[in-house]
Formats: C-alpha cells, sequence, structure tokens
C-alpha cells in the first residue's frame, strides 16, 4: 500500500471507493460522501497537500481529507471524509490515511483537527470537545459526536467556541450537511 496525494485524475475511483465504503440503502442521491469529496474540490476549504488516497499497486483503496475550519475565528483543519474500499476495510488502510494527514497538518502547523465521528478517532488521539466548550451545531446529537486532536498544546487553553466548516459542508441556506 502507497499513501499519497490526491490528484484530480484519482476523482472517479475515489468517488468509487466512497461509494463502497458509505452506500446503503436509501442513500441521499444529492448529498452523500462519494458527491461531497467532489464538492469539497471546489471549495474555499480545499487544501490539496492535505488531501490523500491510499493505493493498492494503481488502484485507489481509500481516500482522506482535511480542509479548512474554525473555532471562534482561529483557523484549523476539519477531518472527512474518510473511506476505504469495502474489500479493504479493517486492514490499516483508514488508520494509515488519518496518520499520514495528521504529520502532514502538525508539519504546516496547524493547531487542531475536529470531526464528527465515532470511537473510531480516539485510537489518534482525538478527544470529546465538549470539554473544551467547543460544539458544531444546536444539535445535541453532532455536539455528542464532535471531536478534537490539538496538534498545538497552547491551543488546547485557548480553543472554544463553534466549530465552523468550510463553505462545502452547508447546504444553500446555512444548515450543516
Amino acid at each position: 500500500m502507497e499513501i499519497k496525494t490526491f490528484e484530480i485524475s484519482y476523482l472517479q475511483e475515489t468517488k468509487t471507493v466512497l461509494k463502497s465504503a458509505f452506500y446503503h440503502e436509501g442513500s441521499n442521491e444529492i448529498f452523500n460522501e462519494w458527491e461531497f469529496a467532489e464538492i469539497v474540490l471546489k471549495s474555499n476549504g480545499y487544501l490539496p497537500e492535505l488531501c490523500v488516497i491510499a493505493l493498492d499497486g494503481e488502484t485507489v483503496i481509500g481516500y482522506n481529507a482535511l480542509t479548512k475550519a474554525q473555532i471562534d475565528g482561529q483557523s484549523g483543519l476539519a477531518l472527512g471524509p474518510l473511506g476505504v474500499q469495502k474489500e479493504y476495510q479493517n486492514t490499516g488502510v483508514g488508520s494509515a490515511l488519518v496518520k499520514e494527514c495528521i504529520r502532514r497538518a502538525a508539519k504546516l502547523n496547524y493547531p487542531w483537527i475536529a470531526l464528527l465521528g465515532g470511537d473510531y478517532y480516539s485510537r489518534f488521539g482525538f478527544e470529546s470537545g465538549k470539554p473544551y466548550g467547543i460544539t458544531v451545531s444546536d444539535n445535541e446529537f453532532d455536539n455528542d459526536h464532535l471531536q478534537i486532536m490539538f496538534l498545538d498544546r497552547l491551543a488546547k487553553n485557548k480553543t472554544s467556541g463553534k466549530l465552523v466548516y468550510c463553505d462545502a459542508f452547508y447546504d444553500s441556506d446555512g444548515n450543516l450537511l
């Protein structure tokens, strides 16, 4: 397996990987993770150096992106979507993608990475945003799943408020997708 920076030539393969990872009966055909990957490329939050794919030979088997985000005006990053081709799940591909994005973000001196997700991410050092007063919406379910990793220890004591993703994460009415 090789991890490399995403290139536009991999877009269709990447969308296929994300559909394999996320598709279920009744999936939203307008907003979903596989279409979202393309929307991110056109957004104000796209950071090419923080968008990576995993390859098995010449075949894309995984994808992860970090995009621009802010908490109370402080710049940081948001993780996602992260997806691995169904046949490669539980083989370490997702972990390798997350670790590479964290490594790159730290090298670029970003203070934190936030995400909405489950227990999977605690293995990398992500923790609940609640103790820091970090929220993402008025929806308590969303806030319960908001996690953050501080790459800069000083940011830990200075980061509080509402997480705002880049424009790709919101619908035309400004609602979080």
